[in-house]
This record gives C-alpha cells, sequence and structure tokens, in this order.
C-alpha cells in the first residue's frame, strides 16, 4: 500500500502550520496560501494552538537530528561504495539496510508528530483543512497536471 501521497500531503499541511501561526494574530482568519481558496475554507488559531505546534515541530527536529545526519553519513558511505572501481556487495547491502532502517525510524517519527499535531486542532480545523487538501489538490482547483495523457490526444 502506497502511503507517500497522504503523508506529503499531512506534511505539507502542518509544515505550513507555523508559517502561518507566526504572522497572524489569534483573532484574524487565516487562509491558505493558494489564491484559489474559497471564503469558506478559513479557520482560526489560537495563541495556544500555536505554541503547541511550535513545541511538537522543535521537539520532533531535536529527536530526528541524530537519525538524519547518521542517514545522510550512510548514504554517502553507500555512493562511495558503489564508485569503487570493486564493489564489496555485503558492504553494500549493509549500509542499504542501514539506510532503510533509518528511513523507516524517520518516517515512524514523523507520522507521530503529524498525529500529535492532529490533535491540537478542534475537529472543525481539521475539517477546514481537508477542504483546503481536496481543493488544492485536484477536487475543485489546479492542482492535477494532464500527465501523459494529453500529449497523447494532442501529437494523435
Amino acid at each position: 500500500m502506497n502511503f507517500t501521497r497522504p503523508i506529503a500531503v499531512a506534511t505539507m499541511a502542518l509544515c505550513a502550520l507555523p508559517a502561518f501561526a507566526k504572522d497572524a494574530a489569534p483573532t484574524e482568519s487565516i487562509s491558505a496560501p493558494s489564491t484559489h481558496v474559497r471564503p469558506h475554507m478559513r479557520f482560526k488559531m489560537t495563541d495556544d494552538q500555536k505554541s503547541k505546534l511550535s513545541t511538537l515541530k522543535n521537539q520532533y527536529i531535536l529527536d530526528t537530528a541524530t537519525k538524519k545526519a547518521e542517514l545522510k553519513v550512510a548514504k554517502n558511505q553507500l555512493r562511495e561504495e558503489l564508485g569503487k572501481t570493486s564493489i564489496d556487495k555485503s558492504a553494500a547491502q549493509t549500509l542499504q539496510s542501514k539506510i532503510s532502517s533509518l528511513k523507516g525510524d524517520l518516517a515512524s517519527s514523523r507520522l507521530n508528530m503529524m498525529i500529535a499535531a492532529a490533535d491540537v486542532f478542534t475537529p472543525e480545523q481539521r475539517e477546514a483543512f481537508k477542504k483546503m487538501r481536496n481543493f488544492r489538490h485536484g477536487h475543485g482547483g489546479h492542482g492535477k497536471s494532464f500527465g501523459g495523457k494529453m500529449g497523447s490526444r494532442a501529437c494523435g
């Protein structure tokens, strides 16, 4: 099952929240950065919510910093190993296993942070996010690309 797209969408929404939080007063209405957002897709965040999100984000950064550094080093080591004239197959496989494990750990940490961040919002705010995601990603907006189908029709 491919969880990449839902995780990416949730990640974009959660990563954009601190940017909204520092620019807006708690009584202001905040909308998505798209110019195509409908007026009913607005929500408000309290100072407490902004603070909780900031704390969650900072804790996530601290908790994952070492693993992100290890991942970068392991990727560089694998690249170096694959660039040698004589590749040590077992070393390359060991490095790849380490990379996969680190990526899995980081993905789990990210998911846990997103779940905790979702708990900060009211059901109404989560519904507003859902509507914004749907609108911005092709369900009423300009988020979908034509892919190969448009090109094949144009040429045929």
